[in-house]
This record gives C-alpha cells, structure tokens and sequence, in this order.
C-alpha cells in the first residue's frame, strides 16, 4: 500500500508569492485593481492574503491570528493580544494544516471540502497561477469556516 504524500507547509513561499503578486502602498494596504473585494495583507502565522491592514489589531479568518503588528524579526516575542510567539502560532497552524491535508476519508464533509481546497489553492500559489483563482479560492476557504463557525482550523481537530 502506498504511503500518503506529505503535506508540508511553506509560508515563505505563499508570502513571497503573494508580496510579488500584490503590492503594498503607504499604510500597508494593498493597491491591487479591487482592492476593495480582494482580501490585502498577509497574515505573518499562515501567509495568506487575510487582513485588511497590517498591525491593525485585524484578526485573520482562517488561523485566528490577531495581527498586532509582530512579524519575522521578532518571531520568538510574546504576542499580547495571542498570548504566544508568532514562532508558536505558526507552529500550531501548520500541525492543524498538516493534519488536515492529511486526514484520509472522512465522513465529515467540512472537512473534506477544506482539504481539497487548501490542496488546490497551495498548488495555483506555487504553480504561480492567476490571483483572481487564487483570490477565489481564499474566500471559499474562509467562506467555509466562517459559516461553520471555525475560528482557526486548529478548532476543526479539538471536540
């Protein structure tokens, strides 16, 4: 029997990507055409497009990061408002993920629907495919757990 592929994930890769394919103004908001519709920074625990301005106190949709400002060079410093490092909170983000892609057939359908889009947004990011798919996919997922009430996708793993 052949072993499950590993799922393992790479911000750097979706913050670079993202930084390159959507740039930043004065203020770190995002001047992207519809930047009104589209999701603007990237969050410093998951790396994706999930905060409308950076060190606004914003609160990322899918790893529930709220983003005080705190980010690569001070990784190991406690957060206030996260009562952990940004080092920490990426860590149980990328458990929860991992654990996620690698869930193999579940009954639960949320589930299910998370993984195959977290899968096919993480390949159009590295892939380097267009940012409306890319856009469009993000919102699915925050879609998803916004209307499951998940508030981090740790949540899905812990009842």
């Amino acid at each position: 029997m052949k072993e499950p592929k590993e799922h393992i994930d790479n911000i750097k890769v979706r913050r670079d990507f993202f930084q390159k394919n959507f740039d930043l103004k004065i203020g770190l908001q995002r001047t992207d055409v519809n930047s009104a519709e589209v999701l603007k920074n990237s969050c410093p625990v998951c790396g994706y497009l999930t905060l409308d301005e950076r060190n606004a106190f914003d609160i990322c949709g899918i790893c529930f990061w709220e983003d005080d400002g705190i980010d690569d060079f001070e990784e190991n410093e406690e957060s206030g408002p996260n009562h952990m490092t940004l080092k920490e909170g990426r860590l149980i983000f990328q458990e929860a993920k991992s654990k996620l892609l690698n869930t193999k057939f579940n009954d639960n359908n949320l589930i299910e629907k998370l993984k195959n889009s977290f899968i096919k947004l993480d390949n159009f990011i590295n892939q380097n495919n267009s940012t409306n798919e890319i856009i469009k996919l993000q919102n699915e997922i925050l879609d998803l757990l916004t209307k499951n009430k998940v508030y981090g996708i740790e949540k899905l793993f812990s009842k």
